[in-house]
């Protein structure tokens, strides 16, 4: 593109110009040219690459009128009636009186009669109104639900006393015993004394026979306690009451002079 050369009128004479002169135009006409040729571009429609356009797919709804539905309105409650505070005066403090104590009765059951059932008739037939009522059940008095009264076992007898022990010296003999020498200590030459010690009961009989001390030789012990089992004592009575008793009694075996 290009601009025309500035007008010259036919009477306008050359210019002499100097060298800085013509550096100056010339810098100002390209400045010319580079702002036109600006303008000119800027003016220039753009070209826009435009796609194939996307096909739009409509589908079309049906739509359903909402069936009218009847609303109630809410009925208001009438407001409730205000009624008026009864004012109590203060009562003046009293002393409660404690109840006499009563004593409690027993409840005796009731009877209950039986009742009749009332007929009526229906078409010419007698049907029962009411039925009969239920026996009521009887009601057991207080005094026979009451739990029976301990009764306190009674207390032991006190154990007897211990038999008391005396000398033949104070006691009686009944039997007295009778002392066979065995003929093998009479051969031997056996002698000696043996102490028994014996339980009588309340009839006067040897329950328990001990050998206290020894003779020495024990077949001479053992002829001494056979012949206390034949032995009979007195009864010891103490208080008006028969008691048993330990006795202690002396049986010598000696040898006699041939």
């Amino acid at each position: 593109m290009s601009f025309p050369a500035p007008f010259l009128s036919p009477s306008s004479q050359p210019l002499d110009l100097g060298t800085g002169s013509r550096v100056g135009l010339s810098a100002l006409v390209v400045a010319a040219h580079v702002a036109a040729g600006l303008t000119l571009w800027k003016q220039a429609p753009e070209h826009v690459e435009v796609g194939e356009p996307a096909p739009i797919v409509v589908s079309l709804i049906p739509t359903q009128s909402p069936s009218p539905t009847s609303v109630t309105p809410p009925r208001e409650a009438p407001p409730e009636p205000v009624r008026p505070t009864p004012v109590t005066p203060p009562a003046s403090p009293q002393r409660p009186t404690p109840p006499a104590p009563q004593p409690p009765t027993p409840q005796v059951a009731t009877p209950v009669a039986a009742t009749t059932p009332m007929l009526s008739s229906r078409n010419g037939a007698d049907a029962a109104v009411a039925p009969l009522a239920a026996p009521t059940p009887a009601v057991t008095s207080t005094a026979a639900t009451a739990a029976p009264a301990v009764v306190a076992a009674p207390a032991p007898p006190p154990p007897p006393a211990a038999p008391r022990e005396f000398h033949i010296s104070a006691v009686s003999y009944l039997v007295p015993p009778v002392l066979t020498y065995p003929r093998i200590s009479r051969e031997l030459g056996e002698s000696g004394t043996v102490l028994l010690r014996v339980l009588v009961d309340e009839q006067g009989q040897p329950r328990e026979i001990q050998v206290a001390r020894s003779s020495g030789h024990p077949r001479l012990d053992q002829q001494a306690v056979q012949a206390m089992k034949a032995a009979r004592f007195k009864p010891h009575i103490e208080g008006g009451v028969t008691r048993s008793m330990w006795v202690r009694t002396p049986q010598t075996f000696l040898l006699e002079d041939n």
